[in-house]
């Protein structure tokens, strides 16, 4: 069968605090290609942002390849690219058009019911479904109430409705849910061969002049946080790849493609200290010369599990503190402790990581001192890199619930669900979108212009590029935070 995956864009929704090309491979459509491949079928993928595709671009690759399927990917800020995306595939082809990801997982019916340029939703975990998808298609049959982790729109024949521009009247229909993929070293690598990996670069303080590209060695997560959409279609409990499948697919980066650098985003590499210690020790027997970032929670930081990740050649840590204040930690689920952060941003410090960390309001519970304490908190910590951003409740997480049921209406705009504060989505009781958007400006500003930061973060430049991109952040920042002053006064 011939298919097209397609990364949906995000159409710029940062604003003016978008600086720099930092696009990313999504592996989550690499490992899709590659499984269908496996499975014989005809595979291109197509991720117009990076390649600065527009409209008739689009329109014309998609002529070109004439696909019988087109599967598109995306989280909830970036869905109005997903619908887009599928509106220029149905003007160009005769194919099945499929949307998965995070966002449609977790609104299933309710992406059908208002996305008629959908025909079916795969629910979760995509790779196997998507084979069995394809499959049934291939053979000319519609009666998918067997194939597990799928939503369509079944007629009174029991079957399903593909490439009907209609579509009024139809059932809506959800399958069962399709078990987790428990061997993950059965997944072939992903194909990133089917793109051009020059076009992708990570966030710039990440980005040290040296090739680099996304790598993921663990699926789900083993906390519970309130915000996280991560169990939407990962689950809720974390599964490994082994520490020799990483090992072979980092020489794979290194000697196929000349990566230098390795992104891992893995919710927490760190959830298993042996594990993550064993792949250290890989690289290190292997004279791997690659660097590489991740994400590390503070309740499991240990100097000996840090020093051997320096050595292995780990140059930045991000940690999610999200707060100063045990209660809202409690609130959240986030199952870390204010001491803990203390001392694992203090021992990363000390190590020499370029440390980030990130920072959350608007959290239930929070009122304006735990904000000030927060923002004290970052000061007091001092990352080379802080994030500061306002609560999202994405859909598929606890905090979507709690405040739909205050505020059904209120939820559906998701070109706004972005943690930067552009359009705070959420209010709290004393604490308006407003008066978010205003600590969010305050901690920035508080956070950078201390001449110890601006100090730290020279310190740590890896390029003149990272210098440039930093200075048109100020400047985004500055204008930023002048737009919600203007907007501000006009809500007055």
């Amino acid at each position: 069968m011939k298919v097209v995956l397609i990364s949906a864009p995000y159409f710029d929704v940062y604003g003016s605090l978008n600086v720099g090309k930092n696009h990313t491979f999504s592996l989550g459509v690499g490992y899709l290609a590659a499984v269908l491949r496996q499975g014989g079928h005809e595979v291109a993928l197509l991720d117009p942002e990076p390649r600065e595709m527009g409209e008739e671009g689009v329109l014309a690759y998609l002529r070109e390849k004439e696909p019988e399927l087109v599967g598109i990917s995306s989280a909830t800020a970036n869905f109005k690219g997903a619908q887009r995306m599928a509106v220029l595939a149905r003007q160009a082809t005769r194919a099945s058009i499929v949307v998965g990801g995070v966002h449609a997982s977790a609104l299933p019916f309710e992406v059908l019911e208002s996305c008629p340029q959908f025909d079916l939703v795969v629910v979760g975990e995509g790779e196997e479904t998507l084979l069995e998808l394809c499959a049934r298609l291939e053979e000319g049959r519609r009666d998918l109430g067997e194939l597990r982790g799928l939503a369509y729109r079944e007629n009174d024949s029991g079957e399903a409705v593909i490439r009907d521009p209609m579509k009024r009247g139809l059932k809506l229909q959800r399958t069962p849910p399709r078990p987790l993929i428990e061997e993950l070293d059965r997944l072939p690598f992903p194909a990133r061969d089917l793109v051009n990996l020059d076009l992708y670069r990570p966030q710039v303080h990440l980005y040290r002049g040296r090739k680099s590209t996304t790598l993921i060695t663990s699926r789900g997560c083993p906390a519970r946080c309130t915000f996280c959409a991560t169990g939407v279609t990962l689950g809720n409990r974390i599964r490994f790849h082994s520490p020799q499948y990483v090992l072979s697919e980092i020489e794979h980066l290194v000697k196929a493609y000349g990566v230098q650098d390795v992104i891992i985003v893995d919710d927490t590499f760190t959830a298993s200290a042996q594990r993550t210690k064993e792949i250290c020790r890989l690289i290190l027997e292997r004279g791997l010369p690659i660097g590489w970032f991740c994400f590390a929670r503070v309740n499991n930081a240990s100097r000996e599990l840090f020093e051997l990740m320096k050595q292995a050649g780990c140059f930045s840590l991000f940690f999610g503190v999200e707060s100063a204040d045990p209660q809202v930690l409690k609130n959240i689920k986030k199952g870390t402790t204010v001491e803990q952060a203390r001392q694992a941003m203090q021992l990363a410090n000390e190590l020499g990581f370029k440390t980030e960390a990130g920072f959350m309001f608007g959290n239930p519970g929070d009122t304006r001192e735990t904000i000030e304490k927060t923002i004290e908190f970052a000061l007091e910590l001092s990352p080379v890199i802080g994030s500061f951003n306002i609560m999202v409740p994405f859909p598929g997480t606890e905090e979507y619930e709690r405040h739909r049921q205050k505020n059904p209406d209120g939820l559906r705009d998701w070109d706004h669900y972005v943690p930067k504060g552009v359009h705070p989505i959420i209010q709290l009781e004393g604490l308006s979108r407003g008066d978010l958007q205003r600590y969010i400006s305050r901690a920035y500003l508080r956070f950078y212009l201390r001449p110890r930061q601006i100090f730290r973060i020279l310190r740590n430049l890896s390029s003149s590029t990272e210098l440039w991109t930093y200075l048109r952040g100020a400047l985004g920042l500055f204008r930023r935070i002048r737009e919600w002053r203007q907007e501000l006064k006009k809500a007055k």
